[in-house]
């Protein structure tokens, strides 16, 4: 970007926090398609819709096998972080540490355990995209 432009933009923002008109904090930015622009989880009214899960096989990194992972995002898989198992979920705690290759990415990330996982949906293992969910906080 041209270097006056983005001293203006960070002038005016430095400007508006220092005035307490505006705040940084932990929320979520969501696009709207019907404004083309940027919302706050604050402004939006939710509501639950069926949706569908997706199914993505992460192969493990140094040996045989995968993780199957279910996702109502599959657009966010770009930006995964990890993989997140229950810790107490048998079918999977001992894979905690390991590696898995992010398809499409070609780059590595680990499998974390987490308590907050639900074994009982999807495939019981979540991808994890930061800032794309509210427990990311």
């Amino acid at each position: 970007m041209y270097e006056g432009l983005s001293t203006a933009v960070l002038t005016a923002f430095y400007q508006l926090h220092e005035e307490g008109l505006i705040y940084r904090g932990s929320y979520m930015v969501n696009w709207c398609p019907a404004s083309q622009s940027a919302v706050s989880d604050l402004e939006v009214e939710n509501k639950e819709v069926d949706g569908h899960l997706w199914h993505f096989r992460y192969p493990l990194v140094g040996e045989d096998g995968e993780l199957e992972v279910a996702t109502t995002r599959p657009e966010t898989m770009l930006g995964d972080a990890a993989v997140a198992v229950n810790p107490n979920d048998d079918r999977y705690k001992h894979l905690i540490g390991k590696m898995l290759w992010l398809p499409i990415a070609n780059r590595e990330i680990p499998i974390i355990g987490d308590e907050f996982v639900d074994m009982e949906f999807g495939t019981g293992c979540v991808k994890v995209t930061p800032a794309h969910d509210p427990n990311d906080f």
